[in-house]
């Protein structure tokens, strides 16, 4: 049986439960393609997979990688309109298509949804199988690393911002840990919107680059005061919006900076699940707390669109080979980077 190079973990644990191992080339069903991946992207569901399950028990030995751009190797019997050659991506929601919320096209919440590189082999490999009506043509102007580096992070920033917590142009919004992948891409766009954007994060180099990326105001979240200056920025009224992807840590100062009737929109909870929550501070302000989970398959393909015009523009902070996996994981759970660490496979 032909067999390719891929990082599998037999056991949850720490970065030295992830193996470089010759597994079996997986087969495309006949509504599905393999795909050749040139590139896969890191995230944190990878290193959160990787620690153990949050919501029910994973199959065994597993793939992580959701983010991946290549190129069809093989197509199923049934696949209609793609073939082997054509450079892709993909969405990596996989639903059941029955349900009330998959008919009305709210995909994200399909109870019975799986995610390739979670409940089902990823990309951190040297192919990957997936569903035909998950593709996405890969966008001409992008090379696969820059396409893989914005999936998950595009769509899901697009998701909380502009479909979850409605942003309008001439709005102000916080957004925490400006390093990390979501919110580097939710700067962008938070001003492709029209909106104001203030963000926070933790060194003066990650300072500038979120300026660069387009945030009006920066603030350090080391310095005691920093909700004071983010808030001083806006002549002590507050934001219309926080989108907070970090959890725990953030959450009881994103709603510090909040405006009364302001939105707090949350996806993630990777510094902690719960922490001591002052519930007046809600109803006397008139807040709204917002839950948004991850995007859909036509968002993503809006933000590839943007993207290819070159108003969404990839961050990647380093592209690493398939051998320096762990150093990746490492990466992540340090937090010693800014955008994305991307695979580099073939």
């Amino acid at each position: 049986m032909a067999t390719m190079k891929a990082a599998v973990f037999h056991e949850h644990g720490e970065r030295d439960v992830i193996q470089l191992e010759q597994v079996p080339i997986p087969q495309p069903a006949a509504d599905e393609v393999r795909i050749k991946v040139i590139a896969c992207a890191l995230n944190w569901l990878d290193v959160g997979v990787r620690r153990g399950p949050q919501f029910g028990a994973l199959p065994l030995p597993l793939i992580t990688g959701v983010d991946v751009s290549g190129v069809i190797d093989e197509a199923g019997a049934d696949v209609a309109g793609w073939r082997a050659g054509d450079s892709v991506t993909f969405y990596s929601l996989v639903t059941c298509g029955d349900c009330e919320y998959c008919r009305s096209g709210d995909l994200t919440v399909c109870p019975k949804h799986r995610i390739i590189g979670e409940h089902i082999n990823g990309g951190l490999a040297e192919y990957v199988v997936v569903p035909a009506r998950n593709l996405i043509a890969k966008p001409e102007r992008l090379t696969h690393v820059e396409v893989a580096a914005l999936p998950v992070v595009s769509m899901t920033a697009w998701h909380m911002l502009i479909s979850i917590g409605r942003l309008q142009a001439g709005e102000t919004v916080f957004i925490p840990g400006a390093g990390g992948g979501v919110a580097s891409m939710g700067i962008q766009i938070a001003k492709h919107a029209g909106a104001a954007v203030i963000a926070s994060t933790s060194t003066r180099e990650k300072m500038a680059r979120a300026r660069e990326l387009g945030a009006d105001h920066v603030v350090n979240y080391r310095e005691p005061d920093w909700v004071e200056q983010a808030l001083d920025y806006t002549k002590g009224r507050g934001v219309d919006l926080a989108q907070d992807l970090v959890g725990a840590a953030t959450w009881a100062d994103s709603l510090r900076t909040l405006a009364r009737n302001g939105r707090l929109v949350v996806c993630g909870s990777h510094s902690g699940k719960s922490f001591d929550l002052r519930i007046p501070q809600i109803y006397h302000r008139q807040l709204s707390i917002l839950g948004a989970n991850g995007g859909s398959y036509n968002e993503l393909r809006n933000c590839l669109d943007l993207a290819n015009q070159g108003a969404l523009k990839p961050v990647i902070d380093r592209v690493l080979p398939l051998s320096k996996i762990r150093e990746g994981h490492r990466i992540l759970e340090e937090r010693d980077h800014f955008g994305k660490v991307v695979i580099q496979v073939a």
